[in-house]
Formats: C-alpha cells, sequence, structure tokens
C-alpha cells in the first residue's frame, strides 16, 4: 500500500512545483470551457472543475504505474500547460466572459451614481488587469416599442472595436439611457459570442410611458389692462406644458407648452431628437408667440399719455402702473452632445421680433424717497433680438420627478449683438445648484439650492430677472409672460419692495420631503413638503448707490420666502399643490 502512494505523492509534488513556475495565468486553462458551448454560471464551471479533479485523483490513485512512469506523465502534463500558456492571450477570453456577465447580471441593476454595476466593472472575482474583449455586435433586448436602431446609438461602441470589462463607457450607456426618459430600467451586460474573443453586449431594458404632464398651473392673478386703467383686474389664468419623449418610438422628443389668460396668451412647440445622422450630436428647434402685458412702477405712477380722457391740455395721469402692451414671435434652433456620463453640452441660436403695440409716452414713480423715471427696456416699434445661447448642465439625480439623491447643476449665458443681427447689445448669465441628500430615515430627504444671475448691456425686459421667479409667494412667469403687478409680500421690510425686474438675482433655498406614501403602480407616491429661503434682486447701479430713504438692514434689498404643500408623483408627471397657490386666491 505504501508503495502504491509514492507515485501518486511525487506527481502531486512535482505539479506543485510546476504550478508555482507558471503562475495564475494556467486558472483560466484549467475552467476554461468549448468555445462552442453557452456561457456558464461561474459556480457551475467551478463546480465541474472539482469534480473533474476528484474523478482524476481516483483514477491515478487505481491506475498509478511506478514512479517513472508518474513522472514522466507529470512532466507532459506541465509541458501542455506551458504551451497552452504560451498561446495568445484572447484563448482564456471565453472564460473571463463568462464571469463577465456573471458580475454584470449580479450589479446591473445598482441605482445610478452607486459606484457599483456591470458598467464600472469592480465587481468582485474580476481579473485585476484588463480582460480584451472584440465586440461581434450590439443587441438590445425589452423594447417594444422604442426602435432597436434608436438605443444602439446611444452605445459608443462598434462591431470590431476592442471591448474592456472595465470601460467607462458601458456606464456612460446606461445612464444615457434612463436620462432619455424612456426606460424605467437599464442594464448592460456582456455574454460571449460566436467564437473566441468575440463578446455581444447586451442591453436590457425596461420601457415606461414617455408621455408626460411637465407643468399644470392655475389660479388668479391681478392686473390692468391699460396704463389710463384705474380700477385692477383680478383675472385666472391656467398653464400647461404637455410633452411626448419618444413620438412613435422614434427617438424624437416633442413639447407643447401653452398660457391662457383673458389679458395675456402664450405658446410654444419645442421638438428636438438626440445623436441625428449617426452622430454624438442631437438636434432642436422650437418656435412661440407671445401677447403679453408688463407691469411698470411702484403702485404710484404718474403717467404721460397720448390724450388725457378728461381733459386733451393735461398731459399727466396718476396710475396703478405703467402698462406696455406688446408681442413677441419667433423660435430657436440648436444641438447638443454629451461630454460625458452626467455632463452635457448645448448651443443654441434664437431669433424673434418684439412689436410694441402700446405704452406710455413717459412715467415715473416713487423709488424710496426719489421722483425717478421708469425705464421700459424696449425699443420703439419693431425690434428683434438675436442671441447666442451656451449651457452646460450636470445632472446626476436619482430620477428627474422627484429625486432623493443626486446632483443638479447648470451654467446658461446669453450673448446678443447688433452682429448677428440684433437690435440689443446684452449679456446674460445664470448659473443653479441643487443637491439631495437621502436622510438616515429612507421616507425622508432635504434638498439644498443656490441660484445666481447677471445681466448687461441693454437688456429686454423679459430678459430680465423678475422678483417673481424668485419668490414663492406671488404667481411665477409663465413663457416669460409676468401674470401678476403685485409685489410679493416685503418679510423683512427691506428695499427689495422697490424691484420688480431687475439686473442682478440671487437665491439660496432648502427643502425637506417626507414620503407619506409609496407605490408600483400608475400613482407613485405622495409626498409632502416643506422650503424656506432668501432672495435678492437689484440693478448693478444699486451696488454703488443705496436707495435713498433706507438706513441700516433695511438698505439691503434681501427678502424671505417659503412654501408648503403636497406633490403627488405619477406616471404621466408630478403634481404640485403649495401654501403659495392657495395664497393667490386668499389675498385676492
Amino acid at each position: 500500500m505504501a508503495r502504491d502512494t509514492i507515485p501518486v505523492l511525487s506527481a502531486a509534488l512535482l505539479a506543485l512545483v510546476m504550478g508555482v513556475s507558471t503562475g495564475a495565468a494556467q486558472a483560466p486553462v484549467e475552467g476554461a470551457v468549448d468555445e462552442t458551448e453557452p456561457v456558464a454560471d461561474p459556480a457551475a464551471e467551478s463546480e465541474t472543475d472539482a469534480e473533474s479533479e476528484t474523478e482524476a485523483e481516483s483514477e491515478t490513485e487505481a491506475e498509478a504505474e511506478p514512479e517513472a512512469e508518474a513522472e514522466a506523465e507529470t512532466e507532459s502534463e506541465a509541458e501542455a500547460e506551458a504551451e497552452a500558456e504560451a498561446e495568445s492571450e484572447t484563448e482564456s477570453v471565453a472564460e473571463s466572459a463568462a464571469e463577465t456577465v456573471a458580475e454584470s447580471e449580479s450589479s446591473a441593476e445598482t441605482e445610478p451614481g452607486s459606484g457599483g454595476g456591470p458598467e464600472a466593472g469592480d465587481a468582485g472575482g474580476a481579473p485585476a488587469g484588463p480582460s480584451r474583449f472584440v465586440l461581434e455586435r450590439v443587441e438590445v433586448r425589452g423594447n417594444g416599442r422604442t426602435d432597436s436602431g434608436i438605443i444602439r446609438a446611444y452605445v459608443p461602441l462598434r462591431d470590431g472595436e476592442a471591448l474592456d470589462a472595465r470601460d467607462p463607457r458601458l456606464e456612460a450607456v446606461r445612464w444615457r439611457l434612463l436620462s432619455t426618459g424612456w426606460f424605467e430600467s437599464v442594464r448592460v451586460s456582456i455574454e460571449r459570442g460566436s467564437e473566441r474573443p468575440l463578446v455581444v453586449l447586451v442591453v436590457q431594458v425596461q420601457e415606461r410611458t414617455t408621455f408626460v404632464v411637465q407643468n399644470l398651473a392655475f389660479g388668479v392673478s391681478e392686473g390692468l389692462l391699460a396704463s389710463d386703467d384705474p380700477n385692477t383686474q383680478v383675472e385666472p389664468y391656467f398653464g400647461l406644458s404637455l410633452a411626448e419623449g419618444n413620438l412613435f418610438g422614434t427617438g424624437v422628443g416633442l413639447e407643447l407648452a401653452t398660457l391662457l389668460s383673458l389679458p395675456q396668451q402664450g405658446v410654444r412647440l419645442r421638438a428636438g431628437r438626440a445623436g441625428v445622422g449617426g452622430s454624438d450630436w442631437g438636434l432642436t428647434g422650437s418656435l412661440f408667440f407671445n401677447n403679453g402685458r408688463e407691469f411698470f412702477g411702484n403702485d404710484d405712477v404718474v403717467v404721460a399719455l397720448d390724450e388725457c380722457p378728461d381733459d386733451p391740455s393735461m398731459p399727466c395721469e396718476m396710475s396703478r402702473n405703467a402698462v406696455v402692451v406688446y408681442r413677441r414671435y419667433g423660435g430657436s434652433i440648436g444641438t447638443g452632445v454629451d461630454l460625458g456620463t452626467t455632463l452635457r453640452l448645448g448651443i443654441e441660436w434664437h431669433f424673434e421680433a418684439v412689436e410694441l403695440v402700446d405704452r406710455p409716452e413717459a412715467a415715473s414713480h416713487r423709488r424710496g424717497s426719489e421722483i425717478v423715471p421708469i425705464d421700459f427696456h424696449v425699443h420703439d416699434g419693431l425690434s428683434f433680438v438675436s442671441a447666442l445661447m451656451l449651457g452646460l448642465e450636470h445632472d446626476e439625480r436619482d430620477q428627474p420627478g422627484l429625486p432623493t439623491s443626486g446632483r443638479h447643476v447648470f451654467l446658461n449665458a446669453d450673448l446678443s449683438a447688433r452682429l448677428i443681427g440684433s437690435s440689443y447689445d446684452f449679456v446674460r448669465v445664470q448659473g443653479g445648484w441643487r443637491e439631495w441628500f437621502r436622510l438616515p430615515e429612507a421616507k425622508h430627504t432635504l434638498r439644498l439650492g443656490a441660484y445666481a444671475g447677471a445681466a448687461v448691456g441693454d437688456t429686454p425686459f423679459f430678459y430680465r430677472f423678475y422678483v417673481a421667479d424668485l419668490s414663492d409667494l406671488i404667481p411665477s412667469r409663465m413663457l416669460e409672460l409676468n401674470l401678476d403687478r403685485r409685489a410679493p409680500p416685503n418679510l423683512l421690510g427691506t428695499s427689495v419692495a422697490e424691484m420688480r425686474a431687475q439686473e442682478l438675482a440671487g437665491r439660496i433655498d432648502v427643502e425637506y420631503s417626507l414620503w407619506v406614501w409609496e407605490n408600483e403602480g400608475d400613482v407613485r407616491g405622495l409626498v409632502i413638503y416643506g422650503l424656506v429661503g432668501a432672495y435678492t434682486l437689484l440693478d448693478g447701479e444699486d451696488l454703488r448707490v443705496a436707495i435713498p430713504g433706507y438706513e441700516g438692514f433695511s438698505r439691503a434689498p434681501i427678502d424671505l420666502t417659503f412654501d408648503v404643500g403636497v406633490r403627488l408623483d405619477t406616471v404621466v408627471g408630478v403634481f404640485e399643490v403649495g401654501f403659495s397657490t392657495l395664497l393667490g386666491f386668499v389675498q385676492l
């Protein structure tokens, strides 16, 4: 019995020595499967390998030969293993691809920004060095409505291209597809191709409803029909914005927005598509029409009219506001490209005609302790705005509707000049940042935000910064139409009471959200939110010379804003009812 075991022990010792000399590169060869077989689970392959080794040892014990024969057999096996190691590096790609597939499928469902997933290639068990495959084809699965070619256009990889299992572009594919809003989930994985070292990149999608209500607003506002009207008008308004993000599965996005009220109306149609002509650049275009009124002055305006109703010899009349009636119509054309996983660049040319229908010959109002003339910030007759718009956007929110984590940052610049056909020379810059944090309790979310804007030059009034856009306590503008003549409540009693549409603006805020109810159906959840913030609004001249009549802290044009309400998250959009909405009804 002892003599029978000597050849076996000698063979094992020699095999151990040879194993140390060849290194870890032999491991894939031992576990390699036939290249014509389908991809198998790595755990199952490990069990098969273990059974094979056990059977090999049993046969060796049962059929043990003299020590010389055993050593000869071991040397022959070592030579075969050395030859396998000397072959092309792609001999072990099939096994590496099988491991990558298993890792991809086990981690592909991770949330964006989690740092995991098959795209990152960081799952345990992956080889320490890069695993090079050759892409045979891209295969799309799970799409019933969206054309496969549209989805493939978001994959920056071509057939025959070398592919690393840790390639960051795999993560970018998932991010880009999720950001379209067409899919509920996206999974990217690698499967074995028809032969070594070919692999198939599988994009598994789950489609979602792409028709959404982007904005729904209704309420009442206070305004004036004309400068010589002594009575204010309380009018209801209704605004609606609808969007189809994937028209007939072609990848074309279509948006229709409208505002209806008795004194003001507006409509805008916008369309766009990403990846035009097989490139990474998209194409967008829009058309719009606004019939609007703008209110100037601080509730104690003296206006000069063409003709006074009572006495033509009297050129002036007191009014609540100086009212400018105007029409704007035009459009834009632009393009955009993804600069990374979450960063996008947009370029757009905007052109419009501005028709001044009616305004007072001149007007003055009290600003602080002084009477100053009103600058209407618009040219008489027919004028034109031609502007080049540049934008950078970084978006890594976990979802666009009601985010619970992530970050959204944007920076926009508008440049208008006579050189490109504009009647106005100005530059406007805006930047914003918002960050969402999921609190220790899963149903609680905290959001921080900041915004700043500056306009320099001959800026028309509709491109300036409005208090209605900074305060939550009066109706916000829609389609760049100012709905309400009132100033917001001046909670701190500062010179912000003098501000309506100015050159400089800033705001910071914090918002807390509580998920009261969550569901996986068409109505996804109900959120209660509370917001508090501070804002400032002023002209560049106000930085140098304070508004007369204000002393101490009141000289700073700063005020508070707040809102509380509920948001309902559905498959067709997020609906919000806030205190600010109800406040408009109560005040009027």
